[in-house]
């Protein structure tokens, strides 16, 4: 830049850099600064007097007569305090930077020149790097998504059973640093009544590393009973803030629904009745409850729930088919469940289930080790067809069943102890028996 001497001729030189700005349309400018060096100075003792002004893009390479429009002046870079010859120089040139890009351009040109008359004084001139632009930008974060209510994802039809539900949201942000490090990004819940807009407050939750899942938990009785709320959310990050997400309405209702009526013609009510079925023999219950929200029933025998139906098409009632677990007296523990989650009170529907484990008859009771022993099953079902046993924890064995229904098999305990035989039998069906059990002492021999 400015004015050197070679081989007897003046020369006067302005140099020109054109910056891509397209990366940075709709982002905040944080801070730009131009950084360049001295290569090769005339004369030191002049002052360093180098100037950058905004100029319009070049069409081609700049001369004389062809240069660029000159707008404004954006800095001076001076620093008399900066040794010269300087290998680093930097100038601030945020503003220019800033609006640039408010303005929509897709380019940035800076012409460096000497100042004023000195640009002609060859004790002036120097040489520097090319200029370079040092820039730190924001991105505003993504507007918030994944709105739920206690875990329920946001619709037209959402409801909560809960006077202080969890309102959660995904937050990101696109900004990513040299090291890949993310930018900490806050959470803003705005909660309203949708008939009382007027009543909105927000709650700020502190920053977390984007991506981040945030929970704002409203407290027990906050929200009542009747009422339908929205809620949204905005991100902001150190500079910026989001859009408002889509608003995200949701009624809470207490109330609990009808308790279920339950009836079965596998296994009739009462355990005064006859016994039905067997434990692991399915049969068909059906649960009715007279409430308008129901979206279906939560059952299982002591209490613990086991399973859950969703009502039928006709929105109160469901069938299911249940095996029980054990022989003998049983209770199946129904309620009704509505879109709030509400659970009705307890129905609890008694039956008899019938034993069915086969009978174990020992025929050598007093048979020693390594002698042996005769065992008849006998069935306690219908049209049995196998049976399948082991002796304690060792392999299955499955023989058939006579035309009686009986089955005659023979073990031989090698050692002296205390034996456990479990027998299981199946029918023709193919429904399987309860377990039946019998001890076997053998002594030892002689």
């Amino acid at each position: 830049m400015g004015t050197w001497e070679a081989e007897g001729d003046k020369h006067t030189a302005r140099a020109y850099f054109t910056f891509d700005l397209t990366p940075y349309g709709g982002k905040r400018i944080v801070s730009a600064r131009a950084i360049t060096g001295e290569t090769v100075v005339n004369d030191c003792d002049k002052p360093r007097e180098i100037e950058l002004w905004r100029t319009d893009p070049p069409v081609g390479a700049p001369t004389w007569n062809t240069a660029p429009a000159v707008r404004e002046k954006v800095a001076d870079v001076a620093y008399p305090n900066l040794p010269c010859g300087s290998s680093f120089i930097g100038v601030m040139i945020s503003e220019a930077v800033r609006q640039a890009v408010a303005d929509g351009q897709d380019q940035l040109t800076l012409m460096a020149r000497i100042a004023g008359d000195h640009e002609q004084s060859k004790h002036y001139g120097r040489w520097i790097k090319n200029v370079g632009i040092s820039l730190e930008h924001n991105t505003r974060p993504n507007v918030p998504d994944q709105l739920t209510v206690d875990g329920a994802a946001c619709d037209t039809l959402l409801m909560t059973g809960d006077t202080g539900p969890a309102l959660r949201a995904s937050v990101t942000d696109p900004d990513v640093n040299e090291t890949g490090g993310r930018d900490i990004v806050a959470a803003t819940f705005a909660l309203w009544p949708v008939d009382r807009p007027a009543e909105r407050t927000e709650v700020t939750l502190d920053g977390q590393p984007s991506p981040a899942r945030y929970v704002y938990q409203l407290p027990r009785g906050r929200l009542t009973h009747g009422n339908t709320y929205a809620f949204s959310v905005r991100a902001s990050d150190r500079y910026d803030s989001s859009n408002w997400s889509p608003e995200c309405r949701f009624t809470v209702d207490t109330a609990a629904p009808a308790a279920p009526t339950v009836s079965s013609i596998d296994y009739p009510a009462g355990w005064n009745g006859p016994a039905t079925g067997g434990p692991g023999i399915p049969g068909s219950f059906t649960f009715t409850a007279d409430s308008d929200d129901l979206v279906g029933f939560s059952y299982g025998e002591s209490g613990l729930s086991s399973g859950f139906v969703p009502v039928d098409a006709s929105g109160r009632s469901a069938t299911v088919s249940y095996a029980p677990v054990t022989y003998g007296p049983r209770t199946l523990t129904v309620y009704s469940v509505d879109r709030a989650g509400n659970f009705s009170e307890a129905t609890r529907y008694q039956f008899y289930v019938r034993y069915t484990a086969p009978t174990i008859t020992d025929a050598d009771p007093e048979a020693p080790a390594g002698t042996p022993r005769r065992l008849t099953f006998a069935p306690n079902m219908e049209n049995v067809v196998e049976y399948t046993y082991r002796l304690n924890d060792g392999e299955e064995t499955t023989v058939p069943a006579g035309a009686d229904g009986t089955a005659q098999v023979t073990i031989t305990p090698e050692i002296s102890d205390v034996y456990y035989l479990y027998v299981r039998s199946r029918t023709a069906d193919g429904l399987s028996s309860g377990e039946g059990w019998i001890l076997l002492w053998v002594p030892e021999a002689g």
